[in-house]
């Protein structure tokens, strides 16, 4: 009886801690399961997960609300249930959404722009509320430059300013395929890169820049740019594997010599092939034109059934007001045209092609920049890359079982 008493006392006085328990919010640790974060994060020292490039994350969750724990910053673009994105600049404990629906949601978060590197602690629920399994779709990478990244003139920007992700053919695209196929998505970009010149002020180029952590910036921590950026690790490429690599550079390369573009773009492909088996790679000739003809004969030297041409010179994408970046229409133009192009891949992802391309004749080479041997015959005639022959068979059997479905 005394032992009934006792153990009936300990149970009532644990009943106040329990409803205190059930009243509190619900921590979502960082590094929680759930959070399926896009792109290149990467989690530091001081506990907070930290975000490169156009990164994004999503989250579901129950509940009313949503709002961030911990010193976080940078500016983000963020958006629920698949409705309306705005931008937010991230602070302590950041309130992300409140007063909502009660019920399950969706958060999307990504970085708004160059070298904005969101940094977040975790996500606060309301008390009682639990997060929800994401069901991780197929990943779709984006490489670019300033056009890629979201940059559009000044006299074209609308509310979401002239350098915003939000502008990007890629993040409207991205997010189609989200809501259309359950994807993931995100962007390696960097205003000024090129497939052979350097960015600017970035040092390297993208298929070197590629294989880094994260983008250029031009100080950190009172370093100077050098110091800082020579601590920048190599990228882990196998936490983030893309099933399709979308690739569109060359607007930075215009000037430059055309048989060392070509060899750039090739030994650039022949490195993601590589990297990425089993990834499907397309490669779009850029907006502003001119190098249809050198991405053409990169692809047809790189020789794999898994680069594909997207050539964009009949879309017609109109440069802005600075005669270089597409206004924001004309990004939602290009987005169009790209998930028709990108479509029949993603939804019948086709299996291994004939890899009968003619071979070429074993004179007048010169190496890439890994040693290797590469015959730029027929693709080089009088110092200028031209379309020959090769090139038009090999980019045939690329496209052979897709080539009524592309539409350019």
């Amino acid at each position: 009886m005394k032992f009934t008493v006792i153990m009936l006392a300990v149970l009532i006085s644990l009943v106040p801690l329990t409803v205190l328990a059930e009243d509190k919010e619900v921590n979502i640790a960082v590094d929680d399961e759930a959070i399926v974060y896009m792109g290149r994060w990467r989690k530091e020292d001081d506990g907070m997960m930290h975000g490169s490039f156009e990164c994004g994350l999503i989250l579901r969750f129950t509940g009313t609300g949503i709002r961030l724990f911990g010193k976080c910053s940078g500016n983000t673009l963020i958006a629920v249930d698949g409705g309306e994105v705005k931008k937010k600049t991230l602070s302590k404990n950041s309130v992300l959404y409140k007063q909502l629906e009660n019920g399950e949601h969706t958060l999307e978060l990504y970085s708004d722009g160059q070298c904005d590197f969101p940094v977040i602690g975790g996500f606060m629920l309301d008390a009682g509320a639990i997060v929800l399994p994401t069901q991780k779709g197929k990943i779709v990478e984006f490489i670019g430059d300033s056009i890629t990244e979201g940059y559009v003139n000044t006299n074209d920007a609308g509310r979401f300013g002239a350098n915003s992700y939000r502008n990007s053919y890629a993040f409207l695209l991205g997010r189609k395929l989200m809501q259309t196929y359950g994807m993931q998505f995100h962007t390696i970009a960097y205003g000024g890169i090129g497939i052979a010149r350097a960015g600017s002020p970035d040092p390297l180029t993208m298929p070197e820049r590629y294989f880094k952590e994260r983008e250029y910036v031009s100080s950190a921590d009172g370093a100077t740019a050098e110091t800082a950026n020579a601590a920048v690790s190599a990228w882990d490429t196998e936490s983030f594997i893309p099933d399709y690599l979308v690739i569109n550079l060359g607007t930075n390369d215009r000037n430059l010599d055309s048989t060392r573009v070509t060899i750039a773009l090739y030994s650039f492909l022949k490195k993601l092939n590589n990297t990425y088996p089993e990834a499907l790679i397309f490669v779009m000739t850029p907006f502003i034109g001119g190098l249809t003809e050198n991405v053409t004969a990169a692809i047809a030297m790189a020789n794999s059934d898994r680069n594909i041409l997207i050539d964009t010179d009949s879309w017609k994408i109109p440069a802005g007001n600075d005669n270089l970046h597409p206004a924001p229409a004309a990004h939602e133009r290009a987005a169009e045209l790209l998930f028709e192009a990108l479509e029949p891949y993603i939804v019948d992802t086709p299996g291994d092609a004939p890899t009968d391309a003619p071979d070429s004749a074993a004179t007048d080479v010169s190496p890439d920049s890994t040693g290797e041997t590469i015959n730029l015959v027929p693709y080089i005639v009088g110092g200028a890359v031209i379309l020959a022959a090769a090139a038009v068979t090999a980019a045939a059997l690329i496209r052979k079982s897709k080539q009524d479905k592309i539409r350019t």
